[in-house]
């Protein structure tokens, strides 16, 4: 898959840009605060419909501004794609998709028209933040895979905020009836977890494959095999409908206490194993960022391997926290994939063969600027 065109209003410090990339590796480069970062953050929200920095929107419009335009053309196997989100936050909706020139009735039906892997010095977080960082990881990769999956994860969801809503409302005002709709909010919620469970298992056994031969390639110490475990209360399970029927109901004076839902898949996690022994707790940094860029390099094959092309690979300021080794590993991979990279000066991007170069420059106004060297 590959970004034919992109052109932006008023999406961050781009009052306005129509770039039309080639098909290879583009570089770039500028000081920090220029607006690099932000090209690469509208390939992400047209590939996944979110930032990977930000969960408000409204900080992806310009200051001073009421509306952002974020549109693409991409080329993939079945042909052309046109695709645009606009942001409105005074409105609602407050996220609109056009699909080939037409509003799609879901967020979600974006998914599949452009697809990118991201490495960002964020990804890090990854590894060292709570679950709630490794579950947005995987919902958002497992979601361009397989669109399917999003449309299940806010049905789950959905009943699982019900659910917790009962709970509340029968703390404040106690219903005779309490028990039988709790019954029915579980049987919702036990089928949602179903279509939640078993996609995340596939994704993080395929992914640990994949980016354990990624690590092994660019490891110091052959010893170090690294892999992925999905840990949660139904990860291991061979039947998530009744088990997780059966813990709703298990648990639910503890949930009646506690005011909401303390069993589901909303729980999960993911260990990152060197070696046999959690990551998190004994790896050097060098190891960390092995580990979290060997899974990018593994999402690169997985996607591969599901869709049938190579998607977008999008490089955000990574080189500087990478040494020769890895960085050598990372540039390997580019090859024949469409590979945007940003950089603050132009030598950091030595050796990556790249088609062009662009210069990004702020403005006295602050609005960021393209210009591409001869």
């Amino acid at each position: 898959m590959k970004f034919t065109s992109l052109h932006l209003k008023n999406f961050r410090n781009y009052a306005s840009l129509d770039f039309r990339p080639g098909g290879g590796i583009t570089v770039l480069y500028g000081a920090n605060g220029s607006g690099k970062t932000n090209l690469l953050e509208s390939m992400h929200l047209l590939s996944v419909g979110r930032s990977h920095r930000t969960s408000v929107d409204r900080e992806m419009i310009a200051q001073g501004e009421d509306v952002a335009f974020v549109r693409a053309h991409t080329q993939r196997l079945d042909g052309k794609h046109d695709l645009e989100v606009r942001l409105y936050p005074l409105e609602k909706p407050q996220k609109r998709v056009l699909i080939q020139g037409k509003p799609a009735e879901r967020i979600t039906d974006m998914m599949g028209h452009a697809t990118a892997v991201m490495f960002a010095p964020e990804d890090l977080r990854i590894v060292s933040d709570g679950p709630a960082a490794r579950r947005r990881f995987i919902d958002m990769q497992l979601s361009q895979i397989r669109p399917s999956y999003l449309k299940a994860l806010r049905r789950y969801l959905s009943a699982l905020e019900k659910r917790n809503a009962l709970l509340k409302h029968n703390k404040a005002r106690p219903s005779d009836d309490f028990n039988r709709q709790l019954d029915a909010w579980d049987e919702q919620l036990a089928g949602a977890a179903v279509y939640v469970v078993e996609p995340r298992r596939w994704f993080l056994d395929e992914l640990s494959r994949h980016a354990a031969a990624q690590y092994a390639a660019i490891a110091e110490d052959a010893n170090e095999v690294f892999s992925l475990r999905y840990t949660g209360p139904l990860a291991t399970t061979a039947t998530p409908y009744r088990d997780m029927l059966t813990a709703l109901k298990r648990s639910r004076a503890e949930d009646a206490r506690r005011l909401f839902t303390t069993f589901g898949p909303h729980r999960d996690d993911l260990s990152l194993m060197l070696a046999g022994k959690d990551l998190r707790a004994y790896g050097s940094q060098g190891q960390l960022r092995s580990a979290v860029l060997s899974m990018k390099l593994g999402e690169l094959a997985l996607i591969e391997n599901e869709m049938g092309e190579m998607p977008a690979l999008l490089l955000d300021d990574v080189f500087s926290e990478l040494d020769h080794q890895r960085r050598n590993a990372l540039l390997k991979s580019t090859q024949g994939v469409q590979t945007f990279i940003t950089c603050t000066d132009k030598s950091d991007a030595a050796g990556a063969k790249a088609d062009a170069f662009y210069r990004v420059v702020a403005d006295e106004n602050g609005h960021a600027n393209l210009t591409c060297d001869e």
